[in-house]
């Protein structure tokens, strides 16, 4: 999936040409916070959301010079899609500028006999061996946005971020008890995009993406691809609800763990701000 980022990054430029000219028609002057639409006019915005993506993760995990076998955690090991919350922390020191804190908690539960051997951290589990598995996808976002374009209509900006996600796989059999922790903090790049298409709503598209090419020998490579689209309906300055499709891509290539995965969904939001 590496025309991931490139493709998305078309479709978010294209928005953003789309958008320019009606925002800049609609400026008439310099824009002060009270000028701005219901749902934007804020000091601090709170998220709360539920996230329910497909999940679609494989990983490897070596160990003791043993390579580890990469594992399709849906196919092979029986993980099913749930629900997961989501907060995130958006704080505007000035009419341009906010920094924004996110954190989003994931973890899968499952139970499978496994159809083939496989080598996990340096353990053996034979096929047929009914096998608990535990994952946990902790992501942490913490970010600066800068809105270039800001009128009373909508606005455009871009999107420096860090992304710290920590996973741990455990998989528990009667044979073996063996658990993999990896750790990826990336930075990330984008750009956003917001259109007041009403009084009380507003539209909003966002992509941040990194990427490292990879190595001949095959390690120390891969990508990471957020890409956030949602609908915003205020029910007054300070309470509103959201509602999206969101999906993040990643494939780590490290020097003895691998991991791509892929969870994209729909969430729904409540909104508070002051």
């Amino acid at each position: 999936m590496r025309g991931f980022g490139a493709r998305w990054g078309h479709a978010l430029a294209f928005a953003l040409a789309l958008s320019g000219p009606r925002v800049a028609a609609a400026q008439e002057g310099p824009v002060r916070m009270s000028d701005l639409p219901m749902g934007e006019a804020y000091r601090v915005e709170a998220l709360i959301a539920t996230w329910r993506p497909r999940a679609d993760v494989t990983l490897s995990s070596d160990a003791e010079g043993v390579p580890g076998t990469r594992i399709d955690f849906r196919s092979e090991l029986g993980l099913v899609n749930e629900s997961f919350p989501e907060v995130q922390i958006t704080v505007r020191p000035g009419l341009k500028h906010k920094i924004r804190f996110q954190y989003i908690p994931i973890h899968f539960d499952a139970v499978a006999a496994i159809p083939r051997p496989i080598v996990f951290n340096g353990a053996t589990y034979p096929a047929g061996l009914l096998v608990t598995t535990s994952l946990d996808w902790t992501t942490y976002r913490f970010g600066y946005e800068y809105d270039f374009a800001l009128t009373r209509r909508g606005s455009a900006g871009v999107v420096a971020e860090v992304k710290h996600t920590l996973v741990r796989a455990r998989l528990l059999s009667a044979m073996a008890n063996e658990a993999s922790r990896q750790a990826m903090p990336v930075p990330a790049l984008g750009g956003v995009a917001r259109l007041q298409v009403s009084t009380r709503v507003s539209v909003k598209g966002e992509l941040t993406f990194f990427g490292v090419p990879d190595r001949p020998d095959g390690h120390y490579g891969g990508h990471i691809a957020d890409l956030d689209l949602s609908a915003a309906w205020n029910l007054s300055r300070y309470v509103g609800a959201q509602a999206g499709f969101r999906n993040i891509d990643i494939n780590h290539l490290g020097e003895w763990n691998t991991a791509t995965v892929g969870l994209k969904g729909v969430y729904v939001a409540a909104l508070v701000r002051y």
